[in-house]
């Protein structure tokens, strides 16, 4: 998830607290000291308790997708190579799905399955990454209300209610997400 780091006219610089909330990680922003959860975008204590971040549209996607769908891309790059990454054991290791009650939810789903997470109202849903196929839209249910859920040619996933509307798509490992939705219908 990405989300602006505009409040009112404020612009926030967020660094990473070194805490955990419902096996997922908790941004401070530089300029208040406060605590913000990076799955909600909630200001969880501080000034800015309270407040929620807006999310931006943003596509996890290959690189080989991404370059398909927008050929005109334009890439900045390092000047040195990148070979390795510091998190490449932690995400190669599927025993590595938080700290907390996350061992009953994986009956449902693999813990570091990649999910698209959808909420209204007090209503849930979780579409496993897999399940979405370019060009095969899904419909289901999201509490009453009809929606549609599809991935773009570029990766990215989309969803609408049947009226047209936009819904906010979250994507997350299943460990986290079901941490704070554990009630969730899923769809894989």
């Amino acid at each position: 998830m990405v989300h602006t780091r505009q409040v009112g006219d404020q612009t926030l610089t967020f660094i990473v607290s070194g805490k955990l909330w419902r096996n997922s990680l908790i941004m401070q922003d530089k300029e208040t000291n406060s605590l913000w959860s990076h799955i909600t975008g909630d200001c969880m204590e501080g000034e800015l308790k309270g407040t929620e971040l807006s999310q931006i549209p943003s596509v996890q996607t290959t690189w080989a997708d991404w370059q398909t769908a927008h050929p005109e891309t334009r890439v900045l790059k390092k000047s040195e190579e990148i070979t390795s990454s510091r998190y490449e054991g932690y995400f190669n290791d599927p025993e590595k799905t938080g700290l907390f009650r996350t061992l009953w939810l994986q009956d449902r789903l693999p813990g570091k399955d990649l999910i698209h997470g959808l909420v209204l109202g007090a209503h849930q849903v979780a579409v496993t990454d897999a399940a979405l196929v370019v060009g095969k839209p899904l419909e289901t249910d999201l509490g009453d209300v009809k929606i549609t859920v599809w991935r773009d040619a570029d990766g990215g996933v989309r969803a609408k209610t049947k009226d047209g509307a936009d819904l906010l798509v979250r994507a997350a490992f299943w460990f986290a997400w079901s941490s704070f939705y554990p009630n969730t219908a899923v769809i894989d």
